[in-house]
């Protein structure tokens, strides 16, 4: 047992110092790499130069080969000076500020046109009362109105006209004026979808102190006037009171919005068919008051005292040209309603009675503006104050164009 583990570890020394030389000999380099590594490089052959002097130099071998010359004296690197490209500018691009936006159609004379305004006209212009929401609508409508060409004085740089074209602002506000055939210059300067809104606008401003405050003055003095008659009256009177209280609702509706009610064909044949109405009960009224003049000179006895049915035919006159000249300020004039009001002036005249004074002088004066034609239908300017973000400060006008 003894014999059989020496011979054991016997067998592993020799396997042990074979791996060691098997190691040794796969790091150790063979002779042949080792002497090339210790040869030192040889220089490559130089050509010598012309008028050089050569010298013998002893090669491998116990011979002689001319060594090269003198190698050429070395130049000290110098970067090469490169001028740097020329800086150039960059390229200003002076786009020319219009002095003027337009929306044109086929027409030569353009149907809106927006530009810097002038401070002697501004002094000049009555100040308009805007609403809020009129406000708002010009300010979006404006929004390039900055872009345009800077006014020669700087104290009138906020100031801006807007001019619409003599009988355009009614078919345009009304949409009888396609937008689709409108179009900006410059382009993209104004609007044309905003374009009825705004021509609305600015004939509501113009028709306000034109029209809506002298008839809401007469409505009140013809409110106080049939107070009386109107607590007395019978149930015959009983469509004259409702036409009465129509009147004041309906010229409410248009002093609060006149320029969307001026939009809306179905109203303003609402007034027109009012019209009619009042025109009817007046001739009733006068009718009866005349019947019951006529039986008194006669000396009938009557129930019914005829001054008091004079009266009533005199506020049904008022009604009558109060109702037209709100279909007026609607942009509704029509010839044929200055006839019916001549009837009717001419009825009263004909009666010989004082206190018809006030009715036959309204009628006269209704008659003249429907005859003069809608006020709306001329050229119209409205003066605009901007503040810096482009938001209307300050509105006067509309005056008649120049």
């Amino acid at each position: 047992m003894d014999e059989l583990a020496w011979w054991l570890v016997a067998v592993l020394a020799l396997v042990c110092v074979a791996l060691a030389a098997q190691l040794w000999l796969r790091r150790s380099p063979p002779a042949g790499h080792a002497r090339e590594r210790a040869a030192p490089p040889q220089a490559a052959p130089v050509e010598a130069r012309a008028g050089s002097i050569s010298v013998p130099a002893t090669v491998p071998g116990g011979g002689l080969a001319p060594l090269p010359g003198a190698a050429a004296p070395q130049r000290n690197p110098v970067a090469a000076v490169v001028a740097p490209p020329p800086v150039r500018p960059p390229a200003l691009l002076v786009a020319t500020r219009a002095r003027r936006y337009e929306l044109r159609d086929a027409r030569p004379e353009p149907v809106l046109a927006l530009e810097r305004g002038r401070g002697e006209e501004w002094r000049r212009a009555a100040i308009a009362a805007p609403t809020p929401m009129q406000c708002e609508l010009l300010t979006a409508a404006l929004s390039h109105a900055s872009l345009l060409a800077a006014s020669v004085s700087p104290a009138e740089s906020d100031l801006y006209r807007l001019t619409l074209r003599a009988g355009i602002a009614l078919p345009l506000a009304r949409g009888e004026l396609p937008t689709a055939d409108l179009r900006a210059v410059p382009a993209q300067a104004l609007d044309p979808a905003r374009s009825p809104a705004l021509a609305a606008t600015v004939m509501s401003l113009h028709c306000t102190p034109v029209y809506l405050r002298r008839l809401r003055r007469e409505v009140s003095a013809l409110q106080a006037d049939s107070a009386d008659w109107l607590r007395r009256s019978s149930s015959a009177d009983e469509r004259l009171r409702a036409l009465l209280q129509d009147l004041s609702r309906y010229l409410r509706e248009v002093e609060e919005n006149h320029a969307g009610a001026i939009r809306k064909p179905v109203f303003v044949a609402r007034v027109a068919d009012f019209c009619a109405q009042t025109e009817q009960q007046w001739r009733i009224a006068f009718d009866a008051a005349e019947m019951l003049r006529l039986r008194q000179a006669a000396g009938e006895t009557v129930a019914s005292e005829p001054a008091e049915r004079r009266h009533v035919a005199h506020c049904a006159a008022r009604m009558l040209a109060i109702w037209h000249g709100l279909r007026l300020a609607l942009g509704d004039a029509e010839p044929a309603a200055a006839l019916a009001m001549r009837g009717a002036l001419q009825a009263l005249r004909q009666a010989d009675d004082a206190e018809s004074a006030a009715a036959q002088r309204l009628l006269a004066d209704t008659v003249q503006a429907v005859d003069a034609g809608f006020a709306g239908e001329a050229a119209l300017t409205l003066l605009l104050r901007l503040d810096a973000l482009g938001r209307v400060l300050e509105v006067r006008g509309p005056v008649l164009a120049e």
